[in-house]
């Protein structure tokens, strides 16, 4: 019984420690895009949530978004980026989707992001 406790708190003190590091953890490859026709995907495959998730997305145009108010919106002054959900948290293997029907082709690419691992 002891030994199963002490396996579980091991466990977790690792993860925990991994996760402090969170440039170790996650990266960009760990925001996957995909895009299927006007049907757009975001997904969280880090173990730990992100925020702030910055995407490329230069010829974007905010108002031929369909879905989630808000999901994806251009950053004032920041040129050809774009911020998801208003830079809020995505959890890990979770993801966010949108449709976009603007007259010009965007290729929606991770740029940044902040991890947080708790």
């Amino acid at each position: 019984m002891e030994s199963s406790k002490l396996k579980i708190i091991s466990a977790f003190l690792l993860l925990a420690c991994l996760c402090s590091r969170g440039e170790a953890v996650c990266s960009l490859s760990d925001l996957v895009v995909t895009q299927t026709g006007s049907h757009v995907t975001v997904e969280n495959r880090c173990i730990c949530t992100q925020t702030n998730m910055k995407l490329s997305c230069a010829g974007f145009d905010e108002s031929a978004v369909r879905g989630e108010p808000g999901v994806i919106s251009r950053d004032a002054g920041a040129g050809d980026l774009c911020t998801l959900v208003g830079g809020g948290p995505v959890t890990n293997d979770s993801s966010v989707s949108f449709d976009y029907a603007g007259k010009t082709s965007v290729s929606f690419t991770p740029v940044s992001s902040t991890i947080n691992c708790s």
